[in-house]
């Protein structure tokens, strides 16, 4: 049987791309398990590629679009490869083909998870990077406040005499944002 798996890391991206080409390459879309979490996230950790994994079977095949779906850091991508060949399970990767229990599919194997890895941390190095600039610059990170400053103002005031429940009701905010604003933090 032939299995699919589509992976995405936000939630506003899209699967819609990979579970087309995973049809286009011969996978019935009943056979495709697809989710919106990061590769970070151990494979082990991964609802949809756990259950997947727990459906293949010897002789079984799992096409994924690009290595880095099934993971981002070298050992876990490893692992999760070594687990299926022990298993029976065929990989197969688009571009690549399949990955052989051989001396050339190991390297390849290899190679693949260096690279997510290192492009995972050249991800991260940029998100950091920008977000220095940016502080830098006299950028305000974070979710914007959702209260004005004149309801902050009023909030401070009645702090106190009202409850903070009641002023988190009024406002529509959480109660720790009334206290975090009567604190003044």
């Amino acid at each position: 049987m032939k299995y699919g798996y589509a992976r995405v890391s936000t939630l506003s991206q899209d699967l819609n791309e990979q579970i087309t080409q995973l049809m286009a390459l011969g996978v019935d879309k009943n056979n495709i398990y697809s989710e919106k979490i990061t590769g970070t996230i151990k494979s082990d950790d991964r609802k949809q590629f756990k259950k997947l994994l727990n459906k293949l079977s010897y002789g079984d095949e799992l096409v994924v679009m690009k290595l880095d779906r099934l993971g981002r850091t070298a050992i876990d991508i490893q692992r999760t490869i070594l687990d299926m060949k022990t298993n029976g399970i065929i990989l197969t990767i688009d571009g690549v083909g399949t990955i052989k229990n051989d001396m050339v599919g190991n390297l390849t194997v290899n190679l693949l998870s260096a690279f997510a890895e290192f492009e995972r941390a050249l991800i991260v190095d940029r998100t950091q990077t920008g977000r220095k600039r940016a502080i830098e610059a006299g950028k305000k990170m974070g979710r914007r406040m959702k209260l004005s400053k004149e309801a902050q103002q009023a909030i401070k005031r009645r702090y106190g005499q009202e409850t903070g429940q009641a002023l988190a009701t009024e406002y529509g905010v959480g109660l720790r944002t009334i206290q975090r604003i009567a604190s003044g933090s």
